[in-house]
């Protein structure tokens, strides 16, 4: 059997199992995806010392109210960098603490969620439920605390909005907490594009990032070192990196603590601006990738894939709506070197919004970038204008999203997903939410004009719902029962057809409970 008759049966193999009904037997550890985003925790042992001590008193609760939740915003993405001038943009950074029925007990006394750069409070919020936004000056990162009653159920948002000849994008991205490792999607070739990464470090401490960046054939170049300061950032400008490649992925691995990272996507075309996006990391690695929220019918919508490991891959991609799986055209397929990078565009999509989901044979890496122009080459020709006449648009990076079980057991909280929003701005948002593998029901609750409004949502297996989130200032979300993993974003938008401007991000995990100790007498 030649090489060629080997790829194709083993492909043919390969497609045969990516039965999508397949996704049903997707295995969660445990431990693993606690939030509707990427966030992880692991349950910790406990040993029955009552028992090897003989004391009589009882142990005390597994887990309790947190009560200090540290996250990272990148603060102005596109300042910073020595030797590249700053572009002055107008970004916001928004703060919610979420309401009390999110709680799993009555909380009382006072407490404090503050924003800091450079050690400068920008803003603080002493209420719940409450929302604040702030705006953002200098180049530095900033670090949202929660302390004391007002560390359960927090969420930070930074965004902003620019029309400029040379500028032009809505830009939406959820603060986070540090993580020892980040897959980032976005970018690619041309003289008016830029790509910028931000590491940002919410500890106390130095904190050392290994930056790798991956094209189509693999890694660019070994990884570059960099420490990043405690409560501060590093900003880097990856064009000399990535050269003339098209198609980019960052892997970000940090030690001696956690960094928040972010990639920020800039396009030019000439006098014509055509966008900006500003996204956060990846789910994990994995078999399986959904991404919930993803617009069509605007330009050309291209799934991007990385394979973190030594093997090949084999992706098989597929698109779903509200009535469930929906049909493309073209290619569906696509293989990726080890190591490497790939992209299919997706199309016969109708416009609207919808979810995309990956299986793969290896663990893969996955986002989506969606576009709310045609080509300049197809504008040009449509209008019978020049490039430069043409219309200018936006682009959207939406990217993969862990799943929850929606299955809670008794004895533990449920996991909490949010977003916030800053409730003065004239973007329109919508949340998405798909189950995967099985049927699901969540308890949405929005918080509108500083009230709660609750509602359960029943999703069905592989079928996109959409809440319109009209007046909200913060959305939050947790699983109540099914069988299904729930994966969920927020798509926002400004303006109509082909002048859109529109930005992607997932729902950030919002810790509510934290491990409690036992503690007994020695024997």
């Amino acid at each position: 059997m030649n090489a060629v008759s080997r790829g194709l049966s083993r492909a043919g193999k390969v497609l045969r199992a990516l039965n999508w009904a397949g996704i049903t037997r997707v295995v969660v550890p445990a431990g693993v995806a606690v939030g509707l985003v990427a966030f992880t925790t692991a349950n910790p042992r406990e040993f029955d010392l009552v028992q090897a001590s003989g004391a009589t008193e009882s142990s005390v609760a597994g887990v309790s109210r947190a009560t200090r939740v540290t996250q990272a915003c990148p603060g102005p993405e596109l300042s910073g960098i020595p030797g590249v001038p700053d572009a002055t943009i107008p970004a916001t950074v928004t703060a919610a603490a979420g309401p009390e029925e999110l709680m799993p007990a009555p909380v009382t006394g006072d407490g404090r969620l503050v924003a800091a750069s450079g050690g400068t409070e920008v803003l603080s919020l002493g209420t719940r439920p409450g929302v604040q936004s702030a705006p953002l000056g200098g180049a530095g990162a900033v670090v949202l605390t929660g302390e004391g009653p007002l560390a359960p159920a927090v969420a930070g948002t930074q965004e902003w909005r620019v029309e400029r000849p040379e500028l032009r994008g809505l830009v939406s991205v959820p603060c986070g907490p540090g993580a020892a490792e980040h897959w980032l999607l976005g970018g690619g070739e041309g003289p008016g594009r830029q790509e910028r990464l931000v590491l940002s470090n919410p500890g106390a401490n130095p904190v050392t990032a290994d930056v790798t960046v991956h094209g189509a054939a693999g890694p660019l170049a070994d990884p570059y070192v960099e420490t990043v300061p405690p409560g501060g950032r590093v900003s880097l400008l990856l064009d000399a990196k990535a050269g003339e490649e098209s198609l980019l992925a960052v892997h970000v691995r940090a030690a001696g603590g956690g960094v928040h990272a972010t990639l920020t996507d800039t396009w030019i075309e000439g006098s014509r601006a055509l966008g900006a996006e500003t996204t956060s990391a990846t789910a994990a690695p994995g078999e399986v990738q959904v991404v919930p929220g993803v617009a069509f019918g605007g330009g050309p919508t291209a799934v991007r894939v990385a394979v973190p490991g030594d093997q090949d891959a084999v992706v098989r991609v597929s698109v779903f709506g509200p009535e469930g799986l929906v049909p493309t055209t073209g290619e569906s397929v696509l293989s990726v070197v080890a190591g490497g990078v790939g992209q299919l565009e997706v199309r016969g999509v109708p416009a609207g919004t919808y979810a995309v989901a990956l299986r793969a044979d290896v663990p893969v890496v996955a986002s989506v970038l969606s576009r709310t122009v045609a080509s300049s080459a197809a504008s040009t020709q449509a209008e019978g204008t020049s490039g430069d006449q043409a219309t200018p648009g936006d682009f959207a990076w939406a990217t993969s999203v862990e799943g929850v079980a929606s299955a809670v057991p008794d004895d533990q909280t449920a996991p909490v997903a949010a977003a916030a929003f800053d409730p003065t701005g004239e973007v329109d948002r919508t949340l998405h939410l798909i189950s995967v593998g099985g049927n699901g029901t969540v308890e949405v609750l929005t918080v509108v004009d500083g009230t709660a409004r609750s509602r359960r949502i029943d999703l069905l297996g592989d079928r996109l719902v959409m809440v319109d989130l009209s007046g909200a200032s913060s959305v939050w979300v947790r699983p109540v029962t099914g069988s299904g993993l729930v994966h969920g974003s927020v798509l926002s938008g400004v303006g109509e057809g082909e002048s859109r401007m529109i930005s992607s991000m997932p729902l950030q995990a919002s810790v509510v409970t934290s491990a409690v100790s036992r503690a007994f007498p020695l024997p």
